[in-house]
């Protein structure tokens, strides 16, 4: 079993992943994709990370990372998101 993910990194992924997934719950080291996530929730997903967290990830790194702790552990080194113009401005 792996050692526990960072708290905050690892309990917001958990709502995150809640949220998209309707889940009450989800177990760090429960796949993405064995709790139904589908290609479009994995998007989903990604769009949360890059706006909660200001990390970009590709769907590459959830297929490879698909567990909560997995990809806490992945979003330690993602590159920051880059800055997205103002629609406004």
């Amino acid at each position: 079993m792996n050692p526990p993910p960072p708290a905050p990194t690892a309990d917001r992924l958990r709502e995150i992943w809640c949220d998209i997934l309707g889940l009450d719950q989800v177990d760090d080291d429960a796949s993405f994709f064995d709790l139904n996530g589908k290609s479009v929730d994995a998007i989903r997903l990604i769009n949360r990370i890059r706006g909660d967290f200001g990390l970009e990830i590709t769907v590459r790194t959830v297929i490879e990372a698909p567990t909560v702790a997995r990809l806490t552990q992945a979003l330690r080194t993602a590159p920051p998101a880059p800055a997205r113009p103002s629609l406004l401005g």
